[in-house]
């Protein structure tokens, strides 16, 4: 398991600066509360995110064990919709248009756990927006395509480096901060993705150009009557 030491940006207000302004004290004991909340926030959802991936990790080493997990039969199409509402409320905030794609199909049915699947739907929908930019659009797709589930989430956008592409599903790693506008996160929303999906007996992958925005696509076995 991979550590990183994270410091907090959360500090007390001046001594100094409250005597010389008494008029500012609320305010700024006000300011510091939020920032230690918005912080403890952020640490929570770092630690989650590293607890996900050591759970990842050892059902790598011990898959008899995930093969009993609670995994029933899902229709993905049906997923992607919901997942899709679920964002218009953050899209909307951001300044961006959401979609599902016309030429998806259902139902598509796979075999898997049903939390899980959603995580990596929300992971994929999240990175979306915010990399979509003001105006910008996400389309969500899922189909059959032979004997697999193909769900692709795509977003306008500055695109993705194709020197940064064989990293962007490395833990902490991430993109440069041209492309990134501050966007918050540790670097793990997709390294977990991959690790759910592979899980589930499939892959995810991503291309990006400027003709075609960033694309993530996630490939599922469909699941046998």
């Amino acid at each position: 398991m991979e550590i990183v030491t994270v410091e907090s940006s959360a500090t007390a207000p001046d001594p100094d600066t409250l005597a010389e302004h008494p008029e500012r004290t609320v305010e700024s004991q006000r300011q510091w509360i939020e920032g230690i909340q918005i912080e403890g926030q952020r640490m929570q959802g770092l630690v989650e995110d590293m607890l996900a991936l050591a759970k990842h990790d050892t059902a790598e080493v011990d898959a008899q064990a995930t093969m009993g997990k609670q995994q029933e039969k899902l229709d993905v199409a049906d997923m992607v919709q919901r997942a899709v509402l679920q964002f218009e409320a953050v899209a909307f905030e951001r300044g961006v248009e959401i979609d599902v794609a016309e030429n998806s199909s259902g139902p598509v049915f796979i075999g898997g756990v049903r939390g899980d699947i959603e995580r990596v739907l929300g992971i994929l929908i999240d990175n979306a927006c915010k990399y979509a930019e003001a105006d910008g659009r996400v389309v969500v797709s899922a189909k059959r395509e032979g004997k697999h589930a193909i769900v692709r989430v795509n977003n306008t956008g500055t695109p993705i480096p194709a020197s940064d592409l064989p990293h962007i599903f490395d833990r902490f790693w991430r993109a440069d901060e041209a492309r990134t506008s501050g966007a918050g996160g540790y670097g793990l929303g997709l390294s977990i993705a991959r690790s759910i999906v592979e899980e589930h007996g499939g892959t995810l992958s991503a291309q990006s150009s400027a003709e075609r925005g960033t694309t993530f696509t996630a490939k599922f076995p469909i699941k046998k009557d």
